[in-house]
């Protein structure tokens, strides 16, 4: 017991090791020019191909795509020692409150602006003015397959968690009341978002009757979807041999979240963005960057269990800043394309999201599998104490052993 609880105390530091570190890498100054540098380059460059500066609309995405390729080498080159001069700064002997380290952390953006205009004079060599166009359709599209990757790992990542607290086969809780309680909750716990977010935490009864009908179909349409999931599951969670309870939450969470897109996407129409489009802009600048310290974060981890050391380090930041710029490339092309605002396009990304996460439902729930009985009778199975291992070796027992021996012995005579 007592090696056990070392063995998890030891577990236990060598995690908390692992987090401060990569949070130590993330917050590090060596490539703080280098995450500001995507914020600016990428308000600039939205800014340019929404009004066409100099013909940005075209040589827009050309840019998002060059400087996310350089980042991308920078990721690889980082580890060496010739990549850290390169591309990060030290800041042990200035601080960043200083104008040393400014200059040097800004120098280390000259080689990622040198490699991406290499690139940038490639494609427009390369490449006519119709064939650039292209470059706008593909990060489009990218942005569409983005939303859609991240429905599906938004869900997947609701299947680990059922698979985690499944225990024993039970019957899943359908139709009826339970479907009714579903759909009821998801209205309370939406209830006070719509007035935070659609009302801006004003009193309801002084806004425009169009707008009390607009948040009103919201939760509606929030009630009816939770029956009809409800129904579109049941002949994946109504099977024999599963945990019906555990299949319940998975439907219920993906559920909730897919609701959550739901609500941005509902927020950010048209109709509900006019008075707030100033505040929804920052979000999605917030949401932009927690998207990419979380690719940070995730490559960092991956890197450590695998060796590698190109996703170790300062390489995942460059990974994540590279990956970014796909992001945003991909947001500045779709509302280029659509003629749209940026309220509209991110609007698009969480209707996508939200109706993938929905549709995929059955099957998400189909992922979770059945629960291991074998494995959870071997962790319930009392273990036999040694007591009752050595109880065949005490004398009485071996006397008792021998008379029902004998017994046995003439029944199978009597029998013959």
């Amino acid at each position: 017991m007592v090696g056990l609880r070392g063995v998890m105390s030891a577990a236990g530091v060598n995690d908390a090791s692992e987090s401060d570190s990569l949070l130590r890498v993330f917050s590090s100054p060596s490539t703080l020019p280098h995450l500001l540098s995507l914020g600016a380059f990428s308000g600039f460059l939205f800014v340019a191909m929404k009004i066409d500066l100099f013909g940005s609309e075209i040589q827009g995405s050309i840019i998002f795509l060059s400087l996310s390729i350089s980042y991308f080498l920078a990721a690889l080159i980082s580890p060496s020692r010739i990549g850290k001069w390169i591309f990060t700064v030290q800041s042990d002997d200035y601080g960043i409150l200083n104008r040393n380290y400014w200059f040097r952390g800004f120098s280390r953006l000259l080689p990622i602006i040198a490699v991406g205009g290499i690139f940038w004079l490639i494609s427009n060599h390369l490449f006519v003015e119709g064939q650039l166009r292209n470059a706008r359709i593909f990060l489009a599209l990218l942005f569409i397959a983005m939303s859609v990757f991240q429905g599906v790992s938004l869900a997947y990542g609701w299947v680990v968690y059922a698979r985690k607290v499944q225990r024993s086969p039970r019957k899943s809780r359908i139709g009826g009341v339970f479907s009714f309680i579903r759909s009821l909750v998801a209205v309370i716990v939406f209830f006070p978002l719509v007035w935070w977010f659609g009302y801006g935490a004003e009193d309801p009864r002084n806004a425009i009757f169009t707008e009390n009908i607009y948040w009103i179909l919201f939760l509606v349409i929030i009630a009816l979807l939770g029956v009809l999931l409800d129904r579109y599951t049941k002949s994946v969670r109504d099977r024999e041999g599963v945990d019906g309870v555990a299949l319940d939450r998975a439907f219920f969470f993906i559920f909730i979240t897919a609701c959550w897109h739901l609500l941005g996407a509902w927020r950010r129409s048209p109709i509900a963005a006019e008075q707030s489009s100033g505040g929804m802009l920052l979000e999605e600048a917030v949401l932009m960057s927690i998207s990419i310290i979380l690719a940070v974060w995730s490559m960092a981890k991956r890197g450590e269990r695998g060796g590698w050391r190109i996703f170790q380090g300062q390489s995942a930041v460059f990974w994540g800043i590279g990956f970014g710029f796909i992001y945003a490339g991909s947001i500045s092309s779709l509302t280029a394309l659509s003629e749209g605002s940026l309220l509209t396009t991110t609007a698009i990304g969480h209707a996508i999201t939200a109706l993938v996460m929905m549709g995929i439902l059955p099957m998400c729930i189909s992922w979770v599998g059945e629960p291991n009985i074998e494995k959870i009778g071997v962790v319930n199975q009392p273990q036999p104490t040694e007591e009752r291992d050595n109880s065949e070796h005490l004398p009485g027992v071996e006397k008792l052993t021998q008379e029902r021996t004998s017994v046995d012995d003439e029944v199978v005579e009597l029998l013959d």
